[in-house]
This record gives structure tokens, sequence and C-alpha cells, in this order.
């Protein structure tokens, strides 16, 4: 396996699991309905914003029961391929029988690493599963409470002019 076509598609995980922790918060936010909810939504990590959101669009009054069977679904499809996320990003260095050596090498050192067995193929179809979650999550977010909702999670940041967490002062 190539280190560097290992790390890029490894990056590419990281990269589109932000972009889906981007898409929760803003989901969050908008079924709080306020932008104050992104103070708790920065502290929070991906898998429990995504059972409270469950939770919330369960109960959420204004959300057409359509609506509402789509966004969880979508929100299911949200946790598993997290879970799928945290088990190469959290496994794939775990030493057990099998696994190749890969040297990573960087500007100040290299060093060997255990890699599962895992192809770069199947690294990149995750970062993929990863963005269409986010973008099916958006889309989901829109048709249930309206196209503005995705931007409650960023009046309070423009207001501030920086990103928001829980320690503001």
């Amino acid at each position: 396996m190539n280190a560097d076509e290992l790390q890029h598609a490894l990056g590419g995980i990281v990269l589109e699991a932000g972009y889906l922790e981007r898409m929760l918060r803003a989901t969050f936010c908008a079924l709080i309905g306020s932008k104050y909810a992104v103070v708790a939504a920065s502290q929070m990590m991906a898998h429990p914003m995504i059972e409270d959101c469950k939770h919330i669009a369960n109960v959420h009054t204004e959300i057409a029961e359509t609506d509402r069977g789509a966004l969880i679904a979508v929100l299911e499809t949200c946790s598993k391929v997290n879970a799928r996320r945290n088990r190469v990003i959290h496994d794939t260095w775990a030493t057990r029988p099998g696994d190749v050596m890969v040297t990573l090498q960087s500007q100040r050192n290299s060093h060997e690493v255990k890699v599962a067995a895992r192809t770069v193929d199947e690294l990149r179809q995750l970062a993929d599963d990863l963005a269409s979650s986010a973008n099916e999550l958006g889309a989901a977010v829109v048709a249930a409470l309206g196209p503005d909702s995705l931007l409650i999670e960023d009046q309070l940041r423009q207001e501030f002019g920086h990103d928001i967490s829980a320690d503001v002062g």
C-alpha cells in the first residue's frame, strides 16, 4: 500500500467527516430553532448529536410526518457512516494479524505503522459516503424546516465574528 495514497484517502475521510459534523451542528440548531443552540452543539461529538437530533425530530411539532420520517432515516444513515468512520480512524492503526507495514514520512521524521488490510478504494468510498450523508442531511432539513433553517447555526458566529464554543468568555 502506497503511504501517500493512504494519507490522501485518510485525509479525505477526515475532511468529509468535518463536513458531516458541520451539517449535524446546523441540523441541531435548526431543530432547536435558536441561534444559541450552537453553543451546546459546538461541544458535542457526532454520535450524541445524531441521537439528540433524532429525539428532537421525533417530537418536533412543526415537521410533517413524511418529512420527519425522511429526516430520521437520514440521521440513521449518518449514524452508520459515522460508526464506519470511527472504526477506520480508530482501528486502522491497531496491530493484529494480517496487517501490512507502511512507512509514513513527514518533513521531520518517518515511522512505521501497521495498517489494517483495507484498500485505498474502500477508504475513498467511505469519504464519499460521509459527503453523501451530509448532503442528504442538508436536503432533509431544508425539506422539513425550510431553506433558512440551515442558516441558524451561523447567526451567532456572524454577530461575534468568530466561531462559538461553550466557553465564550
